[in-house]
């Protein structure tokens, strides 16, 4: 990749090293997406939503931090808080080796931001007032609150998953996410709870 940007190739140095010096090197080479000359103002933007269709939407953690849910890098971010969840790094709470050996850590994590706890804001409902009109093609976001469907979106993906659903990650049994809200509420320390009529053996 460096000398496809014409770029000397660092020796022995780190992967950490080496990936500010790539991202630069690209950088480099990689023209930023001009600006369309014709939107200026409020009332540009205003007047181009009137006149589009197929609408994509990309939306993260800032469009959920006014309902109340904190993001991940900002100074009072999740990743800020690497001591309260004894996080040596933030992605661990994502990792599902971390989450085998410690599931407790990602459950206390999922209390604090579960969908149930939070109302949609005017964010999600001005996608949910493109879509009744006919103009969102799709709302692709990185949050796994719900809070799009709680808004009543229904063009959506979510890239990262959701609360909408629960897996277990043994045996495959798959359920809506609503059934084990109370174990997380409760801090049930154990992968998955199924229900004592189920066939499948209970996984802890």
């Amino acid at each position: 990749l460096f000398q496809v940007f014409d770029k000397q190739v660092p020796e022995n140095e780190s992967f950490d090293e080496v990936l500010p010096l790539l991202k630069d090197a690209m950088m480099a080479k990689v023209a930023r997406r001009m600006k369309r000359s014709d939107i200026n103002t409020l009332d540009d933007a205003v007047r181009l939503l009137r006149e589009s269709k197929n609408i994509i939407v990309l939306t993260g953690a800032g469009v959920s931090v006014s309902c109340g849910i904190p993001d991940f890098r900002s100074k009072n971010g999740i990743y800020s808080r690497l001591d309260e969840f004894e996080l040596e790094d933030p992605q661990e709470m994502f990792d599902l080796h971390y989450f085998r050996a410690r599931p407790q850590t990602f459950y206390s994590f999922a209390k604090e931001i579960y969908p149930s706890n939070f109302k949609p804001s005017p964010s999600h409902d001005f996608i949910r007032l493109l879509e009744q009109k006919g103009k969102l093609l799709r709302n692709y976001t990185q949050n796994i609150d719900t809070l799009e469907q709680t808004a009543g979106i229904e063009r959506i993906i979510q890239c990262h998953g959701s609360f909408a659903t629960a897996t277990c990650i043994e045996c495959g049994y798959h359920v809506p996410g609503k059934e084990i809200e109370k174990d997380i509420m409760d801090q049930v320390n154990y992968w998955m709870v199924f229900p004592l009529s189920s066939n499948v053996s209970i996984c802890r």
